[in-house]
């Protein structure tokens, strides 16, 4: 299936997508993201997820579809992300910490200590305590990582 993004955007809840055609659409995305494309890629992420809840290692697209969430700068978007972090052995070791911060760390972490009835918020916060405790991150760190991790997926 050759991907039409135009009409992706537009109907990709009723759209069937296997592995290739998601890898596909988010490789298109990743050069032509639109600032409405939010929906669609939190979509191609928690496909994404799905399919490494049942299989091993960390594909590409997962790490794209990750980047190109956060990348929209939307704090609400901090739990599909951790959702894909969490989707398996793997994928809490290979998809960076850094992409759990679409909306910078106050932000973010604002959204998560809000959600007091999310049932994932408990160890979202541990895990965002720690990992910024360890790393020391600032705002400019995490646009640099998000920057290098782009130029990875663009080269």
């Amino acid at each position: 299936m050759s991907i039409d993004l135009d009409q992706l955007r537009t109907s990709f809840t009723n759209t069937p997508l296997d592995e290739a055609d998601r890898e596909e659409a988010l490789r298109l995305l990743l050069r032509e993201r639109r600032d409405g494309d939010a929906d669609l890629l939190r979509h191609l992420l928690t496909q994404e997820t799905a399919a490494h809840q049942e299989g091993w290692g960390v594909s590409e697209a997962l790490g794209l579809a990750a980047l190109l969430l956060a990348e929209c700068g939307r704090e609400e978007d901090v739990w599909a992300l951790w959702e894909a972090k969490n989707a398996s052995f793997d994928t809490m070791a290979g998809l960076d910490g850094f992409l759990l911060f679409p909306a910078g760390i106050a932000g973010t972490t604002a959204h998560v200590i809000a959600g007091e009835d999310h049932p994932e918020r408990g160890d979202l916060m541990t895990y965002l305590s720690e990992y910024l405790e360890y790393e020391k991150l600032t705002d400019e760190d995490i646009r640099e990582h998000m920057a290098g991790l782009r130029s990875h997926y663009e080269g």
